[in-house]
């Protein structure tokens, strides 16, 4: 399945970045680059899977860990590169835990507002652009050190972690009926 295949060189890409980034001026623009095409192939790869018919349930979860783990991965990067402070990647870590666990026990929105905050293509776009834009101008700082694109990094970062919390709530405040009912 090329869907999946996809999934997996993102994930070795960004492996690869991670290993690389910072070895060599030259390299890390590309790396950059690299970033920024980690996550344009996140839409690519649910593209073709439906586009080819090719959607499965393995496909699903192997691209929302693939999701976690290099998102998980950047933000660590760039909380222990000093470009980041430690709650950002912890916030970000516990509402994807919470949420990841509260859509498989209830399921997803289906319809509504809480379907178009949580699921709808324009929301996960804005949510991979904002965190490509966050990820792509924080490596940008290791390259140009500037006052300026080091705090549009950290701006680009909050708003990053402000869309993974907005997208959250609908599980917090929808489900929390059904929660009560597990306890």
């Amino acid at each position: 399945m090329i869907a999946n295949t996809i999934t997996l060189c993102r994930l070795l890409l960004t492996f690869a970045v991670i290993v690389l980034f910072g070895t060599h001026h030259i390299l890390d623009m590309g790396l950059i680059a690299t970033i920024a095409l980690i996550f344009a192939l996140d839409g690519v790869d649910g593209y073709i899977a439906r586009r080819r018919n090719e959607t499965s349930k393995l496909g699903e979860v192997l691209d929302t860990v693939a999701d976690r783990i290099i998102e998980n991965t950047f933000w660590i990067y760039f909380t222990t590169t000093g470009h980041l402070p430690l709650w950002m990647p912890i916030v970000v870590m516990a509402r994807g835990f919470i949420t990841d666990a509260l859509q498989r026990y209830f399921g997803y929105p289906e319809s509504g507002w809480t379907h178009a905050l949580t699921r709808s293509r324009i929301s996960r776009a804005f949510s991979g652009l904002t965190k490509m834009l966050a990820f792509t101008s924080l490596a940008s700082t290791s390259l140009f050190k500037t006052p300026a694109l080091e705090q549009g990094s950290l701006i680009l970062a909050t708003i990053a972690v402000g869309f993974c919390l907005l997208r959250g709530l609908p599980f917090f405040f929808i489900r929390s009926k059904n929660v009560q009912e597990l306890l």
